[in-house]
């Protein structure tokens, strides 16, 4: 399982969530669309209209989600505990 959370600088839900993650060691690759110019063109790719915007790559498969949900939280803590 690989995670990309696309951020932006000056983001408090960014920055709170970033922590949840480390709090939880769920690892995950941040891309900051304020400071990369690629990244930002990545999230106009994924027709993305929020952040933070958290893509989940697990095998074949890709989830996207807009915020720091309960929805994404649970799925990142179900995904980590089964590579346990």
């Amino acid at each position: 399982m690989t995670v990309t959370v696309y951020t932006q600088t000056g983001c408090s839900p960014c920055k709170l969530f970033k922590m949840w993650l480390k709090h939880n060691n769920i690892s995950y690759q941040e891309k900051n669309i304020t400071e990369h110019e690629t990244y930002l063109q990545e999230f106009r790719h994924y027709g993305a209209s929020g952040i933070p915007y958290t893509i989940i790559h697990q095998q074949d498969e890709e989830r996207a989600y807009v915020g720091a949900t309960p929805k994404l939280k649970k799925a990142l803590k179900q995904m980590s505990h089964s590579l346990s």
